[in-house]
């Protein structure tokens, strides 16, 4: 059997320490520097060890008691549980450290409300120094559990009880006679092997028990039991090799010993402490992620301006080579960097830019859409990015109305024209219009051809109502020919 950790087990006349697979004993009168030492000594000898430490308190130094409980008193409230058990047991509630386990249903008595447990207390001033010497030599101690308790585990864990079975571990001339109800335990009395004992133990009203199993008894305290508690069964194993198997058993699951007294005034006052190898290797992990992080970025930031510097390097000498005697500006670098960041700044743009409409163009087009058989006299013209401001004279106030119409054909957007009387026989209006097709002028010729001719008259018109500057007769065209004053593209 392979046993990786230390064991100190309290023994009736002498201290029993098993580190890994070397044994010591030591005088039960040694001091607990004593026990340290030796501890430390086998632990250097062995080796792949682990660094958890059990004590095993003997039969002779716990205090075992069975409650009755209320059913107003919570059986998980420990501190309520201790002033209980004080009250049964010779010690006060501020000097013991106890564990509880909850019996079976076939333990219960089932004539009372409420419900049974078992409680195990050992005295804190006589296990406390040791725990504390032992912690201070960098030994953890992880479980301080009676060794009858790591008996009765490695037992289970060997025959798998059911029901009620009763043990008898047998130490030199005394005993622990041990009722189990499955793996829970009953009733534990320390007592001397005699036939009186024996006859009275089985008199008391107990339940009947599936077998006796007898464990490190000689031929004689065998013969002296089956006479007096009827049939038993010897175990074959040791008890020291049973110490083992439970403390085994203890540390690769806790929670199948039932008693643990590392609580109270004997828990560690580092509650970390068995965690503190997987904690230093946690941080050692998370401290290697961050350097392995932080040289990664260090690493990509020396790649990134590396590659900056060859590139500004390669702009340098393209830059030479394009003008040979002409030293680098630095606004050359500062240009580049503004034009990088404004084409990563719209790299994702789809919208074009928008380029203004020619003045010229949208002029040609207004005085093709001016309709022939209407005199005019333009007073101003205002052109800017296809939006056209247009003041005129008519004769009468139905003919900025035509004009308005004609634009609107031609293809312009025309709002409705103001229109004013000046005089008796002048009328004039003001139109808004925006050309609606803006796409960007081209050096091609214009697709419409002049329907009109500009000239200026000096003088009377042929009706003698319009004057200078200006004077549209649409009713003589001869060529296409522009003469108009106030006019402002933009």
């Amino acid at each position: 059997m392979s046993f990786r950790g230390s064991l100190i087990i309290e023994g009736e006349h002498e201290w029993w320490i098993h580190v890994a697979d070397t044994f010591r004993t030591l005088p039960r009168a040694s001091g607990n520097p004593e026990i340290v030492a030796a501890v430390k000594e086998l632990q250097a000898e062995s080796k792949g060890i682990q660094s958890g430490c059990i004590l095993a308190p003997a039969s002779a130094s716990c205090f075992f008691c069975r409650l009755h409980l209320p059913p107003e008193l919570d059986s998980r409230d420990r501190s309520a549980l201790i002033y209980e058990l004080e009250n049964h047991l010779p010690i006060d509630a501020e000097s013991m450290a106890a564990d509880f386990a909850m019996l079976p249903p076939a333990a219960q008595d089932q004539t009372l409300r409420g419900h049974s447990i078992s409680a195990v207390a050992v005295e804190v001033d006589t296990w406390k120094p040791l725990a504390d010497a032992l912690e201070a030599a960098d030994i953890p101690v992880t479980s301080i559990t009676p060794s009858a308790a790591l008996a009765i585990a490695a037992l289970q864990e060997k025959h798998s009880f059911n029901g009620t079975n009763t043990l008898v571990l047998c130490h030199d001339d005394h005993a622990d006679l041990i009722t189990l109800a499955d793996d829970r335990i009953c009733t534990w009395k320390h007592i001397q092997i005699e036939a009186k004992t024996l006859q009275r133990h089985k008199s008391l009203d107990l339940p009947a028990a599936n077998q006796i199993l007898v464990v490190n008894c000689s031929e004689a305290q065998s013969k002296l039991i089956r006479d007096n508690a009827g049939p038993i069964q010897i175990e074959s194993e040791a008890l020291t090799s049973l110490y083992l198997l439970g403390g085994k058993t203890t540390f690769s699951n806790p929670a199948s010993t039932h008693f643990n007294l590392r609580r109270g005034h004997l828990a560690t006052e580092d509650p970390l402490r068995p965690l503190n190898r997987q904690l230093a290797w946690l941080a050692l992990a998370i401290a290697t992620c961050l350097i392995t992080v932080i040289l990664g970025s260090w690493y990509r930031t020396t790649r990134i301006e590396n590659k900056i510097s060859e590139n500004l390097q390669a702009q340098s000498a393209a830059f030479h080579d394009s003008f040979p005697d002409t030293r680098v500006p630095a606004s050359l670098l500062r240009r580049v960097r503004s034009e990088h960041t404004r084409i990563m700044g719209s790299r994702n743009a789809t919208k074009q830019i928008e380029v203004p409409s020619s003045a010229t163009e949208v002029m040609g087009l207004l005085l093709a859409s001016l309709p022939a058989e209407t005199r005019v006299r333009i007073s101003s013209i205002d052109i800017r990015d296809g939006d056209l401001d247009l003041t005129f004279q008519v004769q009468h106030f139905v003919e900025a109305g035509v004009i308005a119409e004609a634009l609107s054909q031609g293809g312009f957007d025309v709002s409705q024209p103001a229109t004013a009387q000046k005089d008796a026989k002048t009328f004039e209006s003001t139109i808004k219009a925006t050309w609606q097709d803006r796409e960007p002028a081209t050096n091609s010729q214009p697709k419409y051809e002049p329907a009109i001719s500009i000239k200026d008259k000096r003088g009377k018109s042929p009706s003698g109502t319009l004057d200078p500057p200006l004077v549209m007769d649409t009713a003589r065209i001869s060529r296409p020919e522009y003469d108009i004053p106030k006019v402002n593209p933009r």
